[in-house]
């Protein structure tokens, strides 16, 4: 191990020191109430309603009680609340940027995130035009990824959303044949990095993390687009996979909307837009302000850091809010919506078959990692 990697290690554990100490003391060292936005950066407040046994319901509630603009512990300025985030977003221009070390960049920098031609790269990329022209084999990577599923037992996120969604993104973004399993590969090991953008990761994840960025950037390098191909590898594809996720796990133990699906597809788009509204992929955006703005009557400078935090009483803004990465989406809906058509098709009976699981360390997208669920012919008697 490097003394530059040895480093890194030092500096992500203080890192996630800081959030948990500032978490549950109102002062260094003198137990209180804590700072809200540490105890959800943190990242093991995972369910929305303590459904999980964390309380991520009670962390955003004391966010949204403390206004809409503050500044937390962690040296950030926390933005929530519809009419903060749209003066955030109009006024101070913010780009998406690391809150935390990175072993490996994935984002643009600030000042290139400002440019017209990485906004235009990835809707050229990512765009609704552009993954139109995709709809077809979308359709296909769809119907072989049920095709490949059998009666019973399943685990949803790792049998289906995720080899699915390393499938569609090897179309969209153009991938060889022969480097498909390999992209898949390196889309796993940077599956973390959304998060690890806010949530300091282990060691060895984040080890793992850097290679697969590495092994992405490489396969796009010398393209025309190559910022973008990596930035909807790394991002897009985490957002399609946890929005189908998402979709799936709401269609568990609702048999009435299953055969809904099964006898009006259309009703699978519907689906997929009520979920990012109620759930959008992330629901906290790192950034930095790059000219002084007031927002909710508070100043906040250049070059200062802000976190965007969809709270329950802020409904569902932008899970991107920053332009030149709304593209992030069209591609998502375009896997989801005929994944679950797929699916439906092909069984008629879905139902849970133990509890879903989510990834610690993951506030921004709080992320599935295993969803048990039994697929199923119908039943006679």
């Amino acid at each position: 191990m490097t003394a530059a990697t040895n480093a890194l290690g030092r500096e992500l554990q203080l890192v996630h020191a800081a959030q948990w100490l500032y978490a549950i003391n109102a002062e260094p060292f003198v137990p209180g109430a804590g700072d809200p936005y540490a105890r959800l950066v943190r990242g093991f407040e995972i369910g929305e309603n303590g459904t999980d046994g964390t309380d991520a319901g009670g962390t955003l509630a004391s966010i949204a009680e403390r206004g809409p603009v503050w500044r937390s512990r962690l040296d950030t300025w926390v933005v929530t609340g519809p009419a903060a985030l749209r003066e955030l977003s109009a006024g101070a221009e913010p780009v998406v940027s690391a809150a935390v070390p990175q072993a490996e960049a994935w984002l643009p920098g600030p000042a290139r995130q400002r440019t017209t031609e990485i906004a235009r790269d990835l809707a050229r990329r990512g765009g609704t035009r552009a993954v139109g022209r995709q709809a077809g084999s979308l359709r296909e990577q769809a119907g072989q990824a049920a095709a490949r599923l059998g009666p019973g037992p399943v685990d949803l996120v790792a049998d289906f959303a995720e080899p699915l969604t390393a499938a569609g993104y090897a179309a969209v973004l153009d991938v060889p044949e022969e480097r498909r399993a390999a992209f898949a590969a390196d889309l796993a090991a940077a599956a973390p990095a959304v998060d690890a953008l806010l949530c300091p990761q282990t060691l060895d994840t984040t080890r793992r993390l850097a290679a697969g960025v590495r092994g992405l950037r490489e396969l796009f390098a010398g393209r025309a687009h190559a910022e973008a191909d990596l930035v909807l590898a790394v991002a897009g594809a985490r957002a399609a996979a946890d929005l189908l996720g998402d979709a799936l796990r709401r269609l568990l133990g609702r048999p009435r909307e299953w055969a809904l699906l099964r006898s009006d597809p259309a009703h699978a788009d519907r689906l997929v837009e009520e979920v990012l509204h109620q759930r959008p992929p992330w629901r906290a955006c790192p950034l930095v302000v790059l000219d002084q703005a007031e927002v909710a009557g508070t100043r906040i400078e250049a070059g200062d850091s802000v976190t965007a935090v969809s709270t329950p009483a802020a409904g569902a803004p932008a899970p991107l809010p920053v332009a030149a990465c709304a593209t992030l989406l069209p591609a998502a809906r375009a896997l989801a919506g005929p994944a679950l058509v797929a699916l439906a098709a092909r069984f008629p009976l879905l139902r849970p078959d133990g509890e879903p699981v989510h990834m610690r360390r993951a506030p921004l997208t709080r992320r599935l990692v295993r969803l048990p669920a039994r697929l199923g012919e119908e039943e006679t008697r």
